[in-house]
């Protein structure tokens, strides 16, 4: 059997490759390793080290915790803590502080129209639900907003910068406006909120526009000619509509109906543009808190010095109207009423306000006219703390321009007061 051999590494002898010990030369021919005997870190070394691993971990920890942080859950609602106290943070509709819309659907009109309305930003204390708006801002270098997706092009959505409105939204931190059109499809808002800190938080909203038919009814396609017909359009729409929220265009003839209407829902009244004026003898009721605001045109309310012209208890725009002849011209309960270019005469009162709980449209009243009342404008309750401003409305031979109970903020600066100045015919 062959085995493998080595040479003698003394003499050069031919071995066997596991000898280890030379016949030939006595030698001891084995391969030994020199053993080192161990060598021990002294212990203030280790403890030295150990402290180095420490102080590394700590500072390590520390940059972690104070590096600027991102807040992006991809909701409109995040929970923000900062120096022990947690905030929530959210973006939602001007009378709700502590709900969040995330998605919100926005049903309109299939017009070549811009819709506009607000979103607020609100700071919370979670816990006690307090508004934490003014410290929070404190802690804020600047919040922007903008839409970082858009389904149009040509009519996309837009918004405005977000800037505090406490005379509109005070509970708001900010409010910014948002446009759109009935073609702009979907949308996603980006709010961004930077922290003098370098954190950042960011909130998102989901919109949507939904276009809907606009219902269009005229004395040349439906019988309008008594009240009895108007009050059976109005109780019909509903199920014309199938409930939904679409635009009722409804055109009256230059007649004078004797007696008045129930408003069931939101419409766009129309009086007679030819042929004389629409006339309502009878008092017009809004009854029912309803979602949209109503638009009365060019309609006149006479009445006998009793009762109410109209009372609503939904909001509404009062355009070119007159109402003559009430013991109340207008009263509104909690809702809110604007009006333009109309005439109150000849009334016990010819605008009452007493609501508190309605969310203002406008702060104006322009171009009215007030003449004749006992009182011209009754301020008992306004749900408002913008102040309401009077360009070019014309004040003249009321017992009491304005009686303002409630100390509503009032510019009077473009009024005009006939003959006697306003000193004398305000009271409140």
């Amino acid at each position: 059997m062959n085995e493998e051999i080595r040479s003698c590494p003394h003499c050069g002898a031919q071995l066997p490759e596991v000898a280890s010990f030379c016949p030939h030369c006595a030698q001891d021919i084995s391969q030994r390793k020199e053993v080192s005997p161990p060598r021990h870190m002294p212990r203030w070394a280790l403890y030295s080290a150990l402290m180095v691993l420490a102080a590394l971990l700590l500072a390590g920890g520390l940059y972690l915790r104070s590096r600027p942080q991102v807040y992006d859950n991809g909701a409109a609602e995040v929970l923000y803590t900062d120096g022990g106290v947690t905030y929530q943070v959210l973006a939602g509709w001007i009378n709700d502080r502590f709900d969040s819309a995330q998605e919100i659907s926005q049903q309109v009109d299939v017009r070549d129209e811009l819709y506009t309305f607000p979103q607020c930003l609100y700071i919370n204390h979670p816990e006690s639900g307090a508004n934490a708006k003014d410290e929070f801002m404190e802690k804020v270098e600047r919040v922007t907003a903008a839409f970082v997706e858009t389904d149009s092009e040509e009519l996309p959505w837009t918004c405005d910068e977000p800037v505090p409105r406490p005379d509109y939204a005070p509970e708001a931190a900010l409010v910014s406006s948002i446009h759109y059109y009935s073609g702009s499809g979907q949308g996603t808002l980006q709010w961004t909120i930077e922290m003098k800190n370098g954190d950042f938080i960011h909130l998102y909203q989901a919109m949507e526009a939904h276009p809907l038919e606009v219902y269009r009814f005229t004395p040349e396609d439906t019988p309008l000619n008594t009240v009895e017909e108007v009050q059976a359009l109005l109780d019909s729409l509903n199920e014309i509509t199938g409930g939904r929220q679409n635009t009722v265009d409804i055109h009256l003839p230059p007649v004078t109906y004797d007696g008045g209407i129930t408003i069931p829902r939101d419409i766009d009244l129309y009086g007679a543009e030819e042929g004389g004026r629409t006339v309502f003898t009878g008092p017009i009721r809004i009854p029912t808190p309803i979602k949209r605001h109503s638009w009365i045109y060019d309609i006149d309310l006479v009445g006998d010095g009793s009762s109410v012209g109209l009372s609503a208890s939904s909001s509404a725009f009062l355009l070119g109207c007159r109402i003559s002849g009430w013991r109340t011209g207008v009263l509104v309960q909690d809702a809110w009423v604007s009006a333009f270019e109309c005439t109150f005469e000849d009334n016990g009162i010819g605008l009452h306000y007493n609501a508190d709980t309605a969310i203002p449209m406008s702060s104006h009243y322009r171009g009215d006219i007030f003449r004749n009342n006992d009182t011209g404008i009754l301020f008992e309750r306004v749900p408002n703390r913008m102040a309401l401003s009077f360009p070019e409305v014309v004040f003249s031979g009321n017992g009491t321009d304005i009686d303002n109970r409630c100390g509503q903020e009032l510019d009077l600066s473009e009024a005009v007061f006939e003959p006697l100045n306003q000193t004398e015919r305000i009271a409140g």
